[in-house]
């Protein structure tokens, strides 16, 4: 039975919502998985930042930027999108596309966030992207220039070494009349440079009977999505995501969920690699520290995969799992010979 979506249940004064509420309840095309991921348009901001790749080491880093993010964001925000209400400016404030809750769609399924950030050491320096996906593109200038503000002056460069090796040069340079060994300490991370790259489809393995899905941050499994039980849960959550994420795209998923479910039961799961992590993240909201954990490693699959690849390929650009937002589920996808 293909799985049917209900509009986004907004009672009674559908025909007041914002704008940008409406054109979510209303995809302009339902497609199927393969399509969607055909044409699934998205944009990476990456910022470099010098000598900071520790913080990648970190699980709670993610969280940090995150909140970094969202104060930077707020800055330029309008005072209705600061108080949790609808932005009335035309178009609306990027806090209000990237922050606020947009509705929901089938029985309860939240609209996600159409973003991710991710993290990654590139030798001493560390990689910082923010992706948007469909429409939120819009928005993307404004979210580089909150994430750039976010970075300059919302995180905290990681802690030195107790000893720092200097080079013979290095060490001269010091001790001329007037040379400082070292740069006075900065509020927050020294950038070297920026991008912005847009993508058009993401990339789905023609075919495969094994893959790996390795997951580079902690992914959140909870109850019957622990890949230990299976894939059925795994993929029925994803999949949730996937749908919700498919109306920044203006499209709703033809999708015979069930038969999705199915194949993900005949496939075989190896997750004897994941490795649980925990870690505690400040909450400023509820003034407290609060518990985080998840897993990362490799998980194996080999069986039926492909009316899974599309979904699979997918997640590995979105996340999976729970926290997204907290850069958690992270994976990349490789085909095993």
């Amino acid at each position: 039975m293909p799985f049917q979506e209900s509009p986004i249940a907004v009672p009674d004064h559908a025909d007041t919502a914002p704008p940008l509420d409406r054109r979510l309840m209303e995809p302009a095309a339902t497609v199927p998985l393969e399509e969607l991921a055909a044409g699934w348009f998205h944009q990476t901001v990456t910022l470099r930042c010098a000598d900071a790749a520790a913080l990648v080491d970190d699980p709670a880093f993610a969280g940090r930027l995150r909140g970094a993010f969202e104060r930077a964001l707020m800055a330029g925000a309008s005072d209705e999108s600061l108080r949790g209400a609808p932005c009335r400016w035309d178009p609306p404030c990027a806090y209000d596309v990237l922050v606020r809750e947009h509705g929901k769609i089938a029985s309860g399924l939240i609209v996600p966030r159409p973003m991710v950030l991710r993290a990654e050491a590139r030798g001493r320096d560390l990689l910082v992207g923010l992706t948007l996906f469909g429409f939120a593109c819009d928005w993307t200038l404004a979210a580089a220039d909150a994430l750039t503000a976010a970075l300059r002056t919302g995180i905290a460069p990681p802690p030195r070494p107790a000893v720092e090796v200097l080079t013979v040069r290095e060490a001269r340079a010091a001790h001329r009349p007037g040379g400082g060994a070292s740069p006075p300490p900065s509020a927050g991370l020294r950038l070297l440079g920026r991008s912005v790259e847009s993508f058009d489809g993401v990339t789905v393995p023609a075919a495969a009977s094994a893959v790996a899905l390795e997951f580079t941050t902690p992914v959140c499994l909870r109850g019957s999505t622990d890949l230990r039980h299976g894939l059925a849960g795994f993929v029925g959550t994803l999949t949730n995501r996937v749908f919700g994420l498919a109306r920044w795209q203006d499209a709703g998923i033809a999708c015979d969920r069930r038969a999705l479910l199915a194949a993900a039961d005949a496939v075989r799961v190896e997750a004897g690699d994941l490795k649980r992590v925990d870690w505690r993240r400040g909450s400023a909201k509820q003034d407290r520290w609060l518990p985080m954990e998840g897993e990362t490693g490799t998980v194996y699959l080999e069986g039926p995969l492909a009316p899974l690849l599309p979904l699979l390929a997918l997640g590995a650009l979105v996340h999976a799992g729970a926290r997204t937002t907290f850069g958690q589920g992270a994976y990349r996808l490789r085909v095993v010979a």
